[in-house]
């Protein structure tokens, strides 16, 4: 749940069914659920935490986190975030689970919150990921093109919340190397996919029944194919 908020309206989108050969970036493979891994085990061997945190090291590493981070969280399941809106105060929740050849359970959380809009037009997001164990969370201040200015998160090394800043945005999005802070976030699969065209790939309605409560839901199912894989999603 989204610390002081007013009130959350919490959707816990639980993905009943997913056939995966491959990782993409919206939905990790089994066995590939953190995909924080490698950059945790980097940031270990820094300097001191009070030296990493005055350098920048701390705000470098924790910037490269949110990158990887934000696509997983807006895009996961194949949904963009302007599939819905949110009202301030509002966020959700998707949970997914797979289970390997072992019947072995793997599960992560990735929650989002709206918290607050600004005059300028920026908006203020919470955003967390659950995996292996580990929690990471980050208040990040977006553009109106969901790009991210500035981020705030807690060092628990010198037990603070610290922020750090973007780059201003690229004029455009070809002059934007696609490893730069200010390169646009990878399209999920189904970004071509329109709200209006859902309607096409429901193939049932069914009662869910989550911890907000009872509701008519339509069960969608979609498919999508790549060179390296095959995934479908059923909402």
């Amino acid at each position: 749940m989204v610390r002081n908020l007013k009130t959350v309206a919490l959707a816990t989108a639980v993905l009943l069914t997913a056939v995966l050969f491959a990782s993409c970036f919206s939905l990790p493979s089994v066995g590939g659920f953190n995909p924080l891994g490698n950059l945790q085990a980097s940031a270990s061997a820094r300097a001191s935490a009070e030296v990493s945190s005055a350098t920048g090291l701390t705000g470098m590493t924790r910037k490269m986190m949110f990158n990887v981070l934000y696509a997983q969280i807006f895009f996961i399941g194949g949904f963009g975030a302007d599939f819905y809106d949110l009202e301030e105060t509002q966020g959700t929740v998707w949970r997914i689970e797979s289970t390997d050849d072992d019947g072995q359970m793997s599960a992560v959380e990735a929650e989002r919150a709206f918290l607050k809009a600004l005059p300028t037009g920026e908006r203020w997001w919470y955003l967390a990921w659950r995996a292996d164990g580990d929690v990471w969370e980050f208040e990040a201040l977006m553009d109106k093109d969901l790009m991210a200015r500035k981020i705030r998160y807690y060092n628990a090394d010198v037990k603070r919340v610290e922020e750090s800043k973007f780059d201003e945005p690229a004029k455009s999005k070809a002059k934007a190397k696609s490893d730069s802070e200010t390169a646009p976030p990878p399209e999920a699969p189904a970004s071509g996919l329109a709200v209006k065209d859902l309607s096409k790939y429901v193939e049932a309605k069914e009662t869910v029944k989550v911890r907000g409560g009872t509701f008519l839901a339509e069960r969608i199912e979609w498919t999508f194919f790549d060179e390296e894989e095959k995934a479908t999603y059923r909402y």
